[in-house]
């Protein structure tokens, strides 16, 4: 797309035939040259109301006000896959790789404004009692785990 502009460029502003750059080879440094660089779109941020996010930070942090540091917690999830081999490495030479391993767990961890109380780490997975536990009780493994299908 960048050659094919470039190309309708130098027509409109009369560059001589002879003047004109030919292959892609001038590329790279170009792109270098103005930092242009190659991104990925993630998601739908596009089509996000930008002035009622803003309005809607502005409503949230005035609410949160209200609570002292030592009342706000903040949770997130991650996906750990625990038996996944790594998909990249360094080496002298090229490997092949290994098929993927699909075993997930879904780990979810808190703590409050203040970093002084921390929630026990949450393990969610597919199984209702799974193997590893060997017939145990994870509350008796000194952790929490709940199952949920998709998880």
């Amino acid at each position: 797309m960048l050659v094919e502009k470039w190309a309708r460029f130098e027509i409109a502003l009369g560059v001589p035939e002879p003047e004109r750059l030919v292959g892609n080879g001038w590329v790279p440094s170009f792109c270098k040259a103005y930092k242009i660089r190659e991104f990925r779109r993630h998601g739908e941020a596009g089509s996000v109301d930008i002035d009622a996010v803003k309005d809607e930070q502005i409503r949230l942090a005035a609410l949160i006000k209200k609570f002292a540091p030592e009342d706000r917690f903040n949770f997130d999830e991650t996906g750990l896959f625990a038996f996944a081999p790594p998909d990249r490495g360094l080496a002298t030479k090229q490997m092949s790789g290994k098929k993927a391993e699909k075993f997930r767990i879904t780990l979810g961890v808190g703590c409050n404004a203040m970093g002084t109380e921390k929630l026990p780490l949450l393990f969610i997975g597919k199984s209702k009692q799974t193997r590893c536990f060997k017939h145990k009780t994870p509350q008796s493994l000194g952790f929490d785990y709940y199952n949920n299908q998709k998880a």
